[in-house]
């Protein structure tokens, strides 16, 4: 039996950078901060910490979430799963270890109203508290699709505003998100960055 799950709670080390497929469907990767766990005794005598920096990519409304409401500095939960990406850049073979978001959570508020898109530190997609919604979307399998918007097109629009709840200005939603078929076309949008 096979098993491959990550979470990691952290700081986004970077910007998330939102790009489009050939297809339209919307992809984000970002840098991801995790502190190295340390013994009181470390804490105490003043170490440094130490942080681990992890590749996150997401998906679909996922990737949107993360580009119109985190930023660097942003602490987030990340649920999802290893896979490692092969690309090519300047005719030499590369190879990146990335962790695919599965399901992805704010556990903050922006420092100020206007950074962030004002979200109030709830997720994206699951019902349930106010602080315990999460958004779940898998990365593409090769599977075709239903037709989609042109890329420009969705360039050109803004992501769908998330439903919001009485009473709270986090985005939430009443269902899980469930992705749609995947594209067979699924070009690596980042091999050129």
């Amino acid at each position: 039996m096979d098993y491959n799950r990550v979470i990691l709670i952290g700081r986004l080390a970077s910007d998330p950078e939102l790009k489009y497929t050939p297809s339209g469907i919307a992809v984000t990767q970002f840098r991801m901060a995790v502190n190295r766990p340390m013994s009181a005794e470390a804490r105490q005598s003043g170490q440094e910490k130490q942080a681990d920096f992890f590749s996150i990519v997401a998906w679909r409304q996922s990737a949107e979430y993360v580009a119109n409401y985190l930023g660097k500095g942003r602490l987030v939960m990340v649920e999802g799963r290893l896979q490692v990406r092969e690309y090519e850049h300047n005719g030499q073979k590369r190879r990146d270890t990335e962790i695919v978001v599965d399901n992805l959570k704010s556990l903050d508020r922006p420092k100020e109203a206007g950074e962030g898109g004002g979200n109030g530190g709830g997720g994206y997609g699951r019902g349930g508290g106010q602080h315990d919604d999460f958004h779940d979307e898998s990365a593409p399998a090769r599977e075709p699709a239903p037709a989609r918007e042109a890329p420009a097109a969705r360039a050109a629009a803004p992501a769908p505003a998330p439903s919001r709840r009485p009473g709270n200005s986090a985005p939430s939603g009443g269902s899980r998100y469930q992705a749609p078929p995947p594209e067979d076309d699924m070009d690596d949008p980042f091999a050129d960055s």
